[in-house]
């Protein structure tokens, strides 16, 4: 079996186990799947899917990661694919300001002890694979959300086996604006989710280029977003963030960024949307950085030790 392995050096500190851990409760493909130390998926480059397996070889202060991709890739391909694991990985964080930030707070002071090392991991390939994934996450909770998409992922998503082990692709746009309603809809769908899914795919096949928001500023990329039907401004602000890494931006209007904020600073009463908005400006352009930690923070119950 053709195989190129490499590793990719991640700034310090990165935590490879407890970046995967919030999300590992889902055994459902994402596409990824995380489980007992090892992440993999499946990538499409050049003609064919590659099948991608990542594992931490370092420590939280030495990382290091070994890619093994199971195909022969060329240089090219293959600095395509360490791109995408540095990108999806987070791997060019550096930390040391947002951890000097956090030390002047009691509070994001022991939190930053109990999670050192932790980076949001990015969801999706593409900003395609990323907008779907939210807009499925709209209005529930990211356990049920993680359900629908892991549905979406095996019906309609590749997969290839290798060693008896499935690595998945996400649904291409093209497979996505061609598929029936009503099939979409047994992925635990909404009619709305289901259409808006179809519309964003059947835009992207017609020529739509997605990927050119990289290059716009955050007002610029979130007012193109909000063209899309079933994209507003939180599912466009979480797009940023979790796809492209925007983390100076925040979803004050996200429930679970409200209960976390909230239980941290307001003695768990529940504050509006608006009232997290003006809370979290002192934070600047680490808001979106610290609401993470809280929400994680908040969801692994560390708070009850802080």
């Amino acid at each position: 079996m053709d195989r190129t392995s490499f590793e990719i050096i991640p700034t310090s500190p990165y935590d490879f186990d407890l970046q995967w851990k919030f999300y590992s409760s889902s055994r459902e493909p994402q596409p990824e799947i995380y489980k007992d130390g090892i992440w993999k998926r499946a990538f499409k480059i050049g003609n064919g899917l590659v099948p991608v397996k990542v594992t931490s070889i370092g420590t939280v202060e030495k990382p290091r990661l070994r890619v093994d991709a199971f195909s022969k890739l060329d240089a090219k391909e293959r600095e395509y694919l360490a791109n995408k694991m540095a990108d999806i990985f987070r791997l060019r964080e550096d930390l040391g300001a947002l951890y000097d930030f956090m030390e002047q707070d009691e509070i994001l002071y022991k939190i930053k002890k109990e999670l050192y090392g932790l980076r949001p991991p990015g969801i999706g390939a593409s900003i395609f694979e990323g907008a779907i994934r939210v807009i499925i996450q709209q209005q529930i909770s990211l356990q049920v959300a993680y359900v629908m998409t892991g549905e979406l992922v095996r019906r309609f998503g590749e997969r290839i086996e290798i060693d008896d082990e499935s690595y998945y692709d996400f649904p291409s746009p093209k497979v996505l604006a061609s598929a029936d309603e009503n099939e979409l809809r047994k992925c635990k769908l909404s009619y709305q989710k289901a259409k808006y899914i179809k519309e964003l795919a059947m835009k992207v096949v017609d020529g739509y280029d997605l990927e050119k928001i990289r290059k716009m500023n955050n007002e610029e990329a979130i007012e193109e977003l909000m063209k899309f039907n079933g994209i507003g401004r939180w599912t466009a602000e979480l797009i940023l963030i979790t796809t492209l890494g925007r983390m100076d931006l925040c979803v004050p209007d996200d429930l679970g960024a409200r209960k976390a904020v909230s239980y941290f600073y307001f003695d768990g009463k529940l504050q509006s949307g608006n009232a997290i908005r003006k809370f979290t400006e002192r934070w600047g352009e680490f808001k979106g950085w610290i609401i993470y930690y809280l929400i994680c923070a908040y969801n692994m119950e560390i708070g009850k030790n802080v």
